[in-house]
């Protein structure tokens, strides 16, 4: 058996690794086998840093930000970048002001410069923490210390005759000193702007508690960081205007190049700013601010897997004026289906199950762009409300939040926690325990109790950290028809849109819709196993073998009638049990490949090549079953559309995505090579036992990216 590997995710990133720099070359073992002006190597991998245990026994743990040092990971991203880059530009300052010095002009500038780097440098670090009084005060130090350098530097550039063949680089090191300061304003402006961002959830959730009285516009808080951005921005435009006039020629060799980066990386500074200065006023427009703000809220439960998380059993419509949630009323999705009688035909992937399409089952695509934008047209023909946003929300999402609120009383029935809520949730509206007429009463009960209890100031920061790991696993999406608000879903990592691959790369996605009416998800383990076999002509061959078993036990059924006792229900149906989980697993499977894959040969079910056009992408179809305590499995055998090309050396790239509301595969992958031989591969922590193939296996909890560089 081959040794299971650790996966360890890291920052998320599409930045490249570049095998022809000679820094990279460093990553290679054999980097004279290396040719010039070929293949790149791509990073991509995970947003939030997991270590999970790979035999599947254990839960996954997790690695994030945590209570209030958590703030929206967009712009800290953005002040990272900022701090990074800061340093870099200063970097340029002192190097120029040593080389003066070296010219006899002591070491006052050289020590005042420096001193302005060190503030600089602090200041970001500062915000990059949300310590925002620190770095204010030590954007003023920065700032104060570039005046006196400057002052200092003044004789340079006027006097016509002191070192009068380095007067151009005195002028370029008086442009850089100016550069300096509006950059140091720059970072002040920001770390304001970004202060006011982030009263926005502590303002938000207070104000929405039930025992707020007095009405604070929360949009002018918001406002307030937008007008802090721009002036940042402003700052960074006459940053960029001043270094653009440096003559990097007029320098030593070794100082010009840095006035080179220095330059880049003002830029790119400044794009920051301009796309946190855009996202502003879509923030403006999800609250409400210039006009009322609607949301359809998907409650998805991922027990009963669909293909954008789970089965929509209910939805919330939630209107929020000016920061205000003004309505919030929850709906069972089966009574405005059954009130519209039209005929809509399903698409080919629902034909499997029903011949009249309907609302609970809109969210037939993968892509939740596609599938949402058909929710909120099923909802507006079926005689809803016209919507602006549509966001969709898993189940398992609700543990999370149950263990920052604590138990919720739900009427004289008792309390509901993190730890019995599935089952009691379930077991009501199943069994229609509070009556047939209205059998989710229960949830519209449960969810104005729950969120008087969530919207408390002292939850914002662990609420803040729950949410953002729930949408890096793809719990929480959310889409607008408006292209503003769906640029910005897009920044946050939100929009659930599967990978776009490129040209020549492989891709993999296995998507399951439950079709057998059970709640038996959360007890189905899958094993994906992805091997890739590449030969000496560039043909590349996959085998994909995919086992799920089913995990119920007698022993759930126990501990499920010792909790229902508690809260005196002593008559439990098999058949409410059966479809709470003990149930069989019938699922249809749709595994996604590259446009154009071949099918060769499958083994264990009878299996259709279908084409996505709204995705581009071939796709697999079949139906499993699997009975509790049984396993089945299924083989695909098919040939890639494309070859690599050897002529020097080849990239065999593969992305994976997720399946929004899968608690995490085990997937194994492997990379034969016939006749060819590995250079390199990422992620670094896959293994290679001998350089033909590679071995690698990680939880899918998190979209996944594997390239591999290889040679005949």
């Amino acid at each position: 058996m081959q040794e299971k590997l650790k996966d360890i995710q890291k920052v998320d990133s599409k930045e490249k690794i570049d095998l022809r720099k000679p820094k990279d070359l460093e990553l290679l073992k054999n980097a004279e086998t290396l040719r010039e002006n070929k293949n790149t190597l791509y990073k991509k991998t995970a947003p939030v840093k997991t270590i999970k245990d790979l035999s599947g026994r254990d839960k996954s743990s997790f690695s994030y930000i945590k209570g209030k040092s958590y703030r929206q990971p967009k712009f800290i991203g953005n002040v990272i970048k900022i701090g990074v880059f800061g340093f870099l530009i200063i970097f340029v300052l002192n190097s120029v002001s040593i080389y003066f010095q070296g010219k006899s002009l002591k070491k006052e500038i050289s020590n005042i410069a420096y001193e302005g780097i060190s503030y600089l440098v602090d200041a970001g670090k500062s915000a990059t923490k949300i310590q925002f009084e620190n770095a204010l005060e030590t954007f003023d130090k920065a700032l104060k210390n570039f005046d006196e350098a400057q002052n200092d530097l003044w004789f340079i550039s006027k006097d016509k005759t002191l070192y009068a063949s380095d007067n151009n680089a005195g002028t370029a090191i008086e442009a850089l000193l100016e550069s300096g300061k509006h950059f140091a304003i720059a970072g002040k402006y920001f770390t304001e702007g970004l202060d006011e961002f982030n009263k926005i959830p502590v303002f938000f959730v207070s104000k929405n508690n039930t025992e707020t009285t007095k009405k604070i516009s929360i949009t002018d808080v918001l406002k307030k960081g937008l007008d802090k951005t721009d002036m940042a921005l402003k700052e960074i435009l006459q940053a960029t205007e001043k270094i653009k006039n440096v003559d990097e020629k007029s320098l030593p060799s070794e100082i010009g190049s840095r006035v080179i980066l220095a330059k880049q990386k003002i830029n790119e500074v400044s794009d920051i700013l301009k796309m946190t200065s855009q996202s502003f006023p879509a923030l403006l427009k999800l609250l409400g601010d210039t006009k009322l703000h609607r949301y359809l809220i998907l409650l998805q439960n991922n027990n009963e897997i669909r293909a954008t998380g789970g089965f929509i059993g209910s939805y919330a419509i939630v209107e929020i004026n000016d920061g205000y949630i003004e309505k919030l009323d929850v709906h069972d999705v089966y009574d405005i289906d059954g009130s519209y009688n039209g005929i809509i035909e399903p698409p080919e992937e629902l034909k499997f199950f029903t011949t009249n399409w309907r609302f609970r089952d809109s969210n037939y695509s993968p892509d939740f762009k596609v599938a949402a934008a058909k929710s909120k047209w099923f909802l507006e023909t079926e005689g809803g409300p016209q919507i602006d946003t549509v966001i969709a929300i898993n189940q398992g999402l609700l543990k999370d939040l149950l263990e920052i609120s604590g138990p919720v009383q739900v009427g004289s029935f008792g309390k509901l926690n993190s730890e019995n809520y599935n089952l009691l949730l379930s077991f009501i509206i199943e069994s229609k325990y509070w009556g047939a007429e209205d059998p989710k009463h229960i949830l519209k009960v449960f969810i104005p109790e729950f969120k008087k209890q969530i919207m408390k100031e002292e939850n914002v920061g662990k609420l803040m950290s729950k949410l953002y790991k729930a949408v890096q696993q793809k719990h929480i999406m959310a889409y607008s028809s408006d292209s503003q608000l769906e640029a910005l879903f897009e920044s946050f990592g939100l929009s659930g849109q599967m990978n776009k691959t490129g040209e020549n790369e492989d891709y993999l996605s296995v998507i399951n819709t439950s079709i057998g009416g059970t709640k038996s998800d959360q007890f189905i383990e899958e094993k994906i196993y992805h091997n890739t076999t590449i030969d000496q002509f560039g043909v590349i061959i996959n085998e994909v073998n995919i086992k799920r078993t089913h995990l119920w036990n007698d022993s759930i059924y126990y501990q499920w009638k010792k909790i229902l006792e508690a809260y005196g229900i002593t008559k439990i149906f098999d058949q409410t049990i059966d479809i709470l989980g003990r149930g069989r697993n019938k699922t249809l499977m749709r595994i996604y490949v590259p446009d154009g894959a071949i099918l060769l040969s499958s083994k264990g079910a009878d299996i259709q090549t279908k084409y996505d056009k709204d995705l581009k992408k071939t796709y697999f179809i079949l139906q499993m079953e699997v009975k509790a305590g049984e396993s089945k499995d299924i083989n695909v055998k098919y040939q890639l559309p494309f070859r690599l090309d050897f002529s020097s050396m080849a990239t065999y790239k593969l992305a994976v995505d997720k399946q929004p509301g899968s608690r995490g595969s085990i997937l194994t992958k492997e990379i034969h090579g016939n006749e060819i031989h590995n250079l390199e591969f990422y992620p670094q922590d896959a293994k290679s036992y001998t350089n033909k193939e590679i071995n690698y296996e990680t939880n899918l909890v998190y979209d996944k990216y594997f390239s591999s560089i290889w040679e005949k």
